[in-house]
């Protein structure tokens, strides 16, 4: 059994009080880490003079991260977002202050007979993004039908998606560097969003939805149809830490210990 199914109304509230403080401590840390590394981020360094900037700048494999590039903006244009236009060159130049947005999911949850959709949030996982027209809130808004749609801005948004998750297959060293700071790097699809490319990044720490039970009544007190996860507390005591299990390996054959 799960043991998040174990847990009752009261528990999930405390949780839930402690988990917006560590979502503000790691979305504070996250932030840091992004404007420090903010010049990684250069669309150029893939993509070279088919992105516009002052003097030229060569990369290698500029042409064919372009063809891949192209490739995925086509087929992220399909179902729902639904735009019939090709990428076209050069691409405007982006700013490099990513932007952070909340991780979301529609979820159907069943108490007994009853079922509902609801938006679920994973407060300790994040989309991070390019600056553009229309934030990832403001866009599923939009591919909903509850705004009016602007295919540039839409458009907009998209390219910059593909670019981003592009540079993390290109330059496999960034995960890595992510990694030693122990935030999880992932590209990922949003039911809404049809294969969008989302680049996510998750704190050390995992959240964790407890029981449907639970989850229907929740959403039920907040009016909103929506409902936030909880930090895994037991995962959290169980967390291994890879620099120190290296130490331990290195010390072996010298017949040291921590």
């Amino acid at each position: 059994m799960n043991p998040s199914d174990n847990l009752n109304a009261g528990q999930v509230l405390r949780l839930h009080n402690l988990t917006k403080d560590v979502s503000k401590f790691c979305e504070r840390q996250l932030r840091t880490y992004l404007d420090a590394l903010a010049p990684v981020f250069r669309a150029r360094r893939i993509l070279g003079d088919h992105v516009e900037g002052s003097g030229r700048e060569g990369a290698v494999g500029a042409d064919q991260n372009l063809a891949e590039l192209k490739e995925a903006f086509r087929i992220a244009c399909g179902r729902p977002i639904d735009l019939h236009r090709p990428l076209t060159t050069p691409i405007e130049s982006l700013s490099t202050q990513l932007q952070i947005n909340a991780w979301e999911y529609t979820y159907d949850v069943a108490s007994g007979s009853d079922r509902k959709r609801i938006t679920v949030r994973s407060p300790l996982t994040w989309v991070i993004s390019y600056p553009s027209t229309y934030s990832l809130s403001m866009l599923r808004q939009v591919i909903a039908g509850d705004h009016e749609r602007e295919q540039n801005h839409i458009a907009a948004f998209v390219v910059r998606a593909c670019v981003l998750s592009l540079m993390f297959e290109k330059l496999p060293g960034l995960k890595d560097v992510w990694a030693g700071l122990r935030y999880r790097v992932e590209v990922r699809k949003s039911k809404e969003l049809g294969d969008v490319p989302l680049v996510t990044v998750s704190a050390p720490f995992p959240s964790m939805r407890p029981s449907d039970e639970v989850v229907f009544m929740a959403s039920g007190l907040s009016g909103q149809n929506s409902f936030e996860e909880i930090i895994d507390l037991d995962a959290v005591r169980q967390m291994p830490d890879p620099c120190w299990d290296q130490i331990q390996k290195l010390l072996q054959p010298h017949g040291e210990k921590l």
